[in-house]
């Protein structure tokens, strides 16, 4: 970042750490990176060591000349404000990284190898506000890693013994062997912060050893990673525990907490969940060496103080009911059995969400039925709220709001863009023009590791006046400075002939459609014509023919010509009021529903905001959407075509524990269904192919040369999917109708559940039925609901108190 030594990277106008800037200690970074952060203003340079390349920075003047001594000549060397820096080659695999301290936490010298990095020239040096500068003639731009001198795999200790007349102590850095317990860990010398630092890597290489057995909410493990939610902080929003993010991340790589930004060693997280004090220190020692099989040998005495055994005592009583103390002490210290983890949904759902679950996973109300009574034929009823991964409370605003924030790539720069230059901001309503976009730029020349390709079908559902049309023209702003607007396709089609011949002529193609209640209800509408019918199947079609061929059907006036691995992707807006009963229970049981990404935005909007990005696309996005485009083609700018297919997409890859984490969804979407309601069941069927569909378009707009489906973005889609479908579950519980009828009855049982606990007068509820159906239907619907226990009636008074009046109340 300017004026730091800190590896950074531009988010939208602003300056963020760089996390996981690390990996490019072991791989290159592409050339589409590269040529990205030539664009970033005022950045500095650095270069990740590793790889074989090693640089030995040298902080004291008075140890150059020693060390020169007994190192081998550097025909690279770089200096800034103090000492000097020398370049060299060497076997990183033995060599490690080492910082050369005195025991009062003086500098000398750092070994950096693998896992670390160093300024370059022209950087400023932040002390100084000067310039590094190349102390030799030559520079790591004029020499390779290959022509360095090379250094001995002892390198290290030789260092250590020129430092002891500096004040280093090579042997208080050195861990001693006791050969009575040699086939154990050492813990002679514990209190050395050589131990701690053993203990804490030893922690970090055995994650399952020790963090299940802290009972961390929301625990479990993704791939290598575990995932929970930090304890020991309130939520940033004010949400309560059950309904919080699993922010806190426990890898190999390190532990960070993703909602404050803050890093701790294994030893802290065992002592803020425990509530163990600084003082007592050597109580968490214990704890953490024992998951690990640490023997303690008589050498070393570890022990609790009265306070934090009081403090053990009090939570296990909390948490497990009066125990003895003597036993919950013991319980505190005593690691259970090891056993090896899996990837699969713990059992208990209520107290421990399993895969990315976003609700609340509440009980039934108070008040609710235990079981619905049957209601007559045709009827639908509610599904009890109970503890499956399928049901549970409707996700929140506030969830899908966090899910939009710090997405990578070229997607989350976009969804910033798109909220940042409106005066009413709303990342959720950027998010779905975000995804097809980049998924549209990519399209047909890109493939999953499933052969999943980059076509999404997304509907954004906000009450009016949510400025959801904002980010659509963003987009068509951005679609016009690229030269890419042939992309966007008609707002509407009149027929399925209209819909099949723009897909020949443009078979890469987005639409984004207002007003999409209207259009679905059109393709929906039991009495509408073949010619509108038919294009829900061909939607449906080109969906899952993206990696294949669509051939569709021939009409007497025109033969069928193939379309090769059509990539059409649609982004609506609607009303939930306008959606829901459009889209009926046809859309459901045909797979029509299911293939969609549902967006459920609510809430109060923000209005008159400051706008923070400006209203042009800027030009870094711009340059990286041609940048996808013309890499995608390799390097040409030819429309495609429809009569011939692409024999070579860039196939992405799985990265890090990526294909466990959709392994672990795919378990998780199946259940899902298998405890969902026969009518529900067929919403999760698409889940996964969704999912990796969206993690796919994430990782192209973070390196389009080498898309990789890690597991962070797996488990960020999986959220997200996740989120719509329960969406969609809750919103035909109350909405959706396969006939006349039952639309009826959801309408009025809708009205009423809306009122809230205030409850609606009879003279209010025909008001809002306004004529929409006799008397003698609402009495009879009114007659069922009460008989099915899900509404009630009672004397009440409204908001603001008054007369009494007899009033409906729904009972869930």
């Amino acid at each position: 970042m300017p004026n730091n030594k800190v590896p950074g990277l531009m988010v939208g106008d602003e300056w963020r750490m760089f996390k996981g800037w690390n990996e490019f200690c072991l791989e290159r970074p592409s050339q589409f990176q590269i040529n990205q952060w030539t664009k970033w203003p005022d950045a500095g340079v650095g270069v990740a060591c590793g790889r074989g390349l090693i640089c030995i920075d040298i902080d004291q003047e008075e140890i150059i000349a020693p060390l020169m001594a007994i190192l081998p000549p550097s025909d690279v060397q770089k200096k800034g404000r103090k000492g000097i820096s020398l370049f060299y080659q060497g076997n990183t695999e033995v060599i490690r990284s080492k910082n050369y301290r005195t025991p009062d936490r003086v500098g000398l010298v750092d070994l950096l190898a693998e896992g670390k990095q160093t300024v370059l020239p022209p950087s400023i040096h932040p002390d100084t506000g000067e310039p590094y500068f190349w102390w030799t003639d030559e520079t790591l731009l004029d020499v390779g890693v290959a022509a360095l001198s090379v250094l001995p795999d002892n390198i290290a200790e030789q260092i250590g013994e020129v430092l002891r007349a500096f004040g280093y102590d090579p042997d208080g850095d050195r861990p001693v062997v006791n050969p009575s317990v040699s086939d154990h860990h050492d813990t002679s010398s514990s209190h050395t912060s050589n131990f701690f630092r053993k203990l804490n890597e030893d922690a970090l290489s055995r994650i399952e050893a020790w963090a299940p057995k802290l009972n961390l909410p929301k625990g479990r493990f993704l791939g290598r990673v575990y995932r929970a939610v930090a304890p020991w902080r309130p939520s940033g929003s004010g949400r309560p525990m059950s309904r919080r993010s699993p922010n806190l991340s426990i890898s190999p790589g390190g532990i960070e907490d993703f909602g404050t930004g803050d890093r701790f060693t294994a030893l802290n997280v065992v002592m803020k969940t425990l509530q163990i004090p600084d003082s007592e220190l050597d109580a968490a020692v214990q704890w953490l060496g024992g998951c690990l099989g640490y023997d303690f040998s008589p050498n070393i005495t570890l022990t609790m103080g009265p306070k934090t055994l009081a403090m053990i005592a009090e939570r296990e009583r909390r948490d497990q009911g009066e125990a003895p103390l003597r036993t919950a002490i013991e319980e505190a210290l005593t690691p259970p059995p090891q056993h090896e983890w899996h990837p699969t949904p713990a059992p208990a759902v209520a107290a421990k969400p399993a895969g990315g679950d976003l609700s609340a996973y509440l009980s039934p109300q108070p008040g609710a039925p235990t079981t619905a009574a049957a209601e007559p034929a045709g009827e639908l009823v509610d599904e009890e709220l109970g503890e499956s991964p399928a049901g549970g409370a409707p996700p929140s605003m506030a969830e899908l709001e966090a899910l939009c924030r710090g997405i990578p790539g070229l997607v989350g720069e976009l969804v910033e863009w798109m909220a940042g230059s409106s005066s009413s901001p709303s990342r959720p309503c950027a998010i779905g023009p975000a995804l097809t976009w980049v998924g549209t730029i990519a399209g047909r020349h890109h493939a999953g590791p499933t052969d999943l390709r980059t076509n999404l079908y997304v509907v954004a559902l906000a009450p009016p006046g949510y400025g959801k049309d904002h980010a659509r023209k963003a987009l068509q702003r951005l679609a016009f400075k690229t030269g890419m607007h042939r992309l966007l396709g008609p707002e509407n089609f009149l027929s399925d002939s209209a819909l099949r011949k723009t897909i020949e002529q443009t078979p890469v193609m987005l639409s984004l459609i207002d007003e999409f209640g209207g259009f679905i209800g059109k393709i929906m509408d039991r009495r509408a014509g073949s010619h509108q019918s038919n294009m829900r199947h061909m939607i449906l079609q080109l969906f899952t023919t993206s990696n294949g061929t669509y051939s569709g059907a021939a009409a007497a006036s025109e033969t069928a010509a193939p379309i090769h691995q059509p990539c059409f992707s649609i982004y609506g807006t609607s009303t939930a009021h306008d959606f829901w009963p459009a889209m009926s229970g046809r859309g459901v049981g045909d797979g029509f529903l299911p293939r969609w990404l549902v967006l459920p935005i609510s809430g109060k909007p923000l209005l008159d905001q400051r706008v923070t990005q400006p209203y042009e696309p800027p030009d870094r996005i711009v340059e990286a959407c041609r940048a996808i485009f013309r890499l995608s083609r390799r390097g040409g700018n030819l429309p495609d075509m429809a009569s011939q297919p692409v024999l070579d997409p860039v196939i992405a890859e799985w990265g890090g524990d990526g294909l466990e984490a959709a392994k672990w969804y795919r378990e998780h979407f199946t259940q899902c269904a298998e405890e969902a309601s026969e009518d529900s069941k067929v919403l999760w069927t698409r889940s996964i192919e969704i999912m990796l569909r969206i993690a796919h378009i994430v990782a192209i707009g973070i390196n389009p040369e080498r898309p990789m489906l890690t597991d962070e973005l797996v488990d960020w889609a999986g959220r997200l999917t996740e989120l719509s479908t329960k969406s969609c579950i809750s919103e035909m519980r109350d909405r959706l109708a396969s006939t006349d009828k039952q639309a009826e009855y959801l309408f009025v049982r809708r009205l009423i559940k809306e009122a809230g606990a205030n409850g609606i007068t009879t003279v209010s509820l025909k008001q809002q039925i306004n004529g929409l159906f006799d008397n003698a239907r609402y009495e009879a619907i009114i007659k069922q609901l009460q008989d099915a226990s899900q509404v009630y009636g009672r004397m009440g008074t409204g908001p603001r108190g008054g007369r009494p009046a007899f009033r409906y109340y729904a009972t869930a």
